[in-house]
């Protein structure tokens, strides 16, 4: 009790201390004394001045803008950003490989591997004329699948993605071109399989073949004239046994009833022999015809497919009937039966109806394969590539840069 009141009194004495008359003392200065009028409000006179807010009379607020300050803190017009100056700039977007391919190419196979299937089949239809890309897909994911590598940086992290260049040892930064999987050798190679097919008379088999390799050239790089013409004899020698197979799985679809449908058999056998084909499947071709021929009475033109048979030199067994075969027809050199076919008339075969269009008849042309057509077939798809129009005016097959020079 004594500490708690000893404590209430000393603060007893504080406050009396503090009513105490501080008027004179001169340094608290006039900032402690608020003067009130009347009404308990502040007087006006004793408020801010319009001269310490420097404030005039309708002039509005003043900013002072003469400031000394020191030259090193002096920043150059147009100076924000800059590296140079310490400030950050973010850099400039680059330009990604695959654009860049498609940038320093125009040859469609080097937009398919850049993933730019739009504009690779634009340079399709402009340069070969296609205008059915269904068959076309498997072979553009099949290049676009070689198109990238991946490979493993650190473990636990995802993969890095390469673009393989087939130019990088003198491509720099910005001429680079993406490397090829697929090579003119690896065609011929694929040939020589068709062959087989053709000659163990798997005809269908060997025709879908013929056509993945035509279809596959235009996706060829090569660096020669000599690869260029190559490659083009490459889609001759497919437009070839592409037509005379067709027409061969076609006549044999047909009756041999009458004397009419014995005669059509006939005529497409002898236009068969006019495709230009391997020596091996020649022979089978001319056999076929003369036998037919022969059994028609048509010995005349029997013994012209008897005489260049022997020509190719078959084995001994063949040339020993062929021989005999010529004996015969050489008895009565006379046709029993007028057929379509001029064994002396130059003409091509057209690959949708298999009639003879003999020289200065009008002729519509693949502007891929070759293959001719009578003219009421333009516009149609080629029967041969299945994804060309034919008679369409196009730039022609580019398989090189130097096709671009």
């Amino acid at each position: 009790m004594h500490n708690f009141i000893a404590g209430k009194g000393k603060t007893g004495q504080m406050a009396a201390d503090l009513d105490m008359d501080v008027s004179g003392a001169e340094g608290w200065g006039d900032d402690a004394e608020l003067q009130l009028d009347e009404d308990g409000y502040m007087d006006a006179q004793e408020g801010f001045s319009d001269e310490g807010m420097g404030k005039e009379e309708g002039g509005g607020w003043e900013v002072e803008e003469d400031l000394d300050l020191p030259p090193e803190l002096d920043v150059p017009a147009g100076g924000a950003g800059r590296a140079e100056d310490g400030f950050f700039v973010p850099p400039t977007k680059g330009i990604s490989p695959t654009q860049m391919w498609c940038n320093n190419s125009q040859l469609p196979v080097d937009h398919i591997l850049a993933g730019s299937f739009e504009t690779a089949m634009r340079l399709l239809h402009d340069q070969v004329g296609v205008v059915n890309f269904g068959p076309y897909k498997t072979l553009f994911m099949q290049t676009l699948s070689r198109g990238r590598t991946c490979y493993l940086g650190l473990p636990s992290l995802p993969c890095l993605r390469g673009h393989p260049q087939r130019n990088w040892k003198d491509c720099g930064a910005k001429q680079g071109l993406p490397a090829v999987g697929l090579r003119l050798s690896d065609l011929i190679t694929r040939l020589q399989q068709c062959y087989q097919l053709t000659t163990a008379g798997r005809f269908e088999e060997a025709v879908e073949r013929f056509r993945s390799i035509l279809l596959s050239v235009p996706l060829l790089v090569v660096d020669n004239k000599q690869e260029i013409a190559e490659a083009q004899q490459l889609i001759t020698i497919c437009r070839e046994y592409i037509v005379g197979l067709t027409m061969e799985i076609e006549r044999k679809k047909l009756p041999k009833d009458t004397l009419e449908d014995q005669k059509r058999l006939c005529e497409m056998a002898a236009y068969f022999t006019h495709c230009n084909l391997q020596p091996v499947h020649m022979v089978l071709v001319l056999r076929t015809a003369l036998n037919l021929f022969f059994k028609l009475r048509n010995f005349k033109t029997a013994a012209g497919f008897a005489c260049r048979l022997l020509e190719l030199g078959p084995n001994p067994t063949v040339a020993q009937q062929t021989r005999k075969i010529l004996a015969a027809c050489e008895k009565t050199p006379t046709d029993a039966h007028q057929l379509n076919y001029d064994p002396h008339n130059p003409f091509d075969l057209c690959a949708a109806s298999f009639i003879p269009l003999y020289r200065g008849r009008p002729v519509e042309k693949c502007p891929l394969s070759g293959a001719c057509y009578c003219p009421t077939y333009k516009g149609q798809l080629c029967r041969v590539t299945q994804v060309t129009e034919i008679g369409k005016d196009v730039i022609g097959l580019r398989v090189s840069p130097l096709q671009f020079r």
